[in-house]
């Protein structure tokens, strides 16, 4: 039997045994099973991502490192650059982490859920060049079979000019769970709204925003968000000048980067100008004061660069991807 046709086999096997369960970790565990039955491989199994890094889930095989970071090994560099890594020999891959001297080629195929790598498969052989593109192509059909894995919540912060409409705009869209208005890198210390507003401290106006991955995705996020900006106008949304009100998204994992920046690349191309937005990891950011947290709830007909259109699409916006 050739391995195209042992893998076409255990795919049927595989979607007869996990097709309608929920269970992520048992179902990660049964599909580990049936490719280390089927192929005899040295080393089967899934690393999960957990609190920004690769945490070992369930595997089959000889013990494994625990912990694996964004970028680093094999794994890692599936995870960041989301796509499958084929290694003919382990030893010719730079910063090749070795869990075990047994191992000599590698494939890893990433678990792409909500347009974000939640998990990837990894698989070692004791033999050189043992993976190639019909191994990539079934096994990348294969994880699709996993069902959601559960999420923990992400966050991201957005700079959109004066904070109290951005923030009902945000808030209304379907899949963030937490929002609060703010003050985001900047170079004092526990800075007053009155301070920043002088445009001495460095501060942009900001917006703290929590979500559902399994609900809305970082992309569709951004995507809604260059919606409610002129992302060419440096320092100025609608009325509102000042470094302050100027246009900023900063992350707090390295691994939001990639689509960030595959966001920006999208929206560069609608525009003759260049882009004013700001990317940068977060430094720090100071909550506002009460009276500005919900300003436009507590207060319907107070102060708003953005047109009431603008929340009316947040309000019917779903990310379906």
């Amino acid at each position: 039997m050739s391995k195209t046709d042992r893998y076409a086999l255990l795919y049927k096997q595989a979607e007869s045994l996990v097709g309608g369960e929920t269970d992520s970790v048992s179902t990660m565990a049964n599909i580990a099973a049936l490719i280390q039955d089927t192929f005899h491989f040295w080393w089967t199994g899934f690393y999960r991502v957990q609190s920004g890094e690769l945490l070992l889930g369930p595997f089959q095989g000889p013990v494994a490192c625990m912990h694996i970071g964004f970028g680093k090994g094999v794994c890692g560099t599936a995870w960041k650059e989301r796509r499958t890594v084929v290694v003919p020999d382990v030893e010719q891959f730079p910063g090749h982490i070795a869990c075990s001297s047994e191992s000599r080629s590698e494939i890893v195929v990433p678990v792409v859920q909500h347009d974000r790598v939640v998990a990837v498969l990894d698989i070692d052989s004791r033999e050189l060049g043992t993976f190639d593109d019909v191994d990539a192509q079934w096994l990348e059909k294969i994880v699709t079979l996993l069902p959601p894995l559960q999420c923990e919540e992400r966050e991201i912060y957005l700079a959109a000019g004066c904070f109290w409409g951005a923030e009902k705009y945000l808030k209304l869209i379907e899949g963030v769970t937490f929002t609060e208005v703010g003050f985001a890198n900047g170079n004092t210390a526990d800075p007053t709204y009155k301070e920043v507003y002088t445009d001495q401290t460095g501060y942009a106006e900001a917006v703290h925003l929590r979500y559902n991955p399994a609900v809305v995705s970082l992309r569709f996020l951004l995507e809604m968000y260059f919606k409610a900006i002129d992302p060419t106008s440096l320092n100025k949304q609608g009325e509102d000048e000042g470094t302050r009100y100027r246009t900023g998204i900063y992350y707090t994992d390295v691994a939001d980067r990639a689509v960030i920046c595959d966001v920006m690349a999208a929206e560069a191309k609608k525009y003759v100008l260049p882009l004013q937005v700001e990317v940068e990891p977060l430094r720090n950011f100071y909550s506002a004061d009460e009276y500005h947290q919900d300003y436009l709830d507590k207060n319907p007909s107070g102060y708003c660069h953005l047109p009431v259109a603008l929340f009316e699409l947040a309000k019917k916006a779903k990310d379906t991807k």
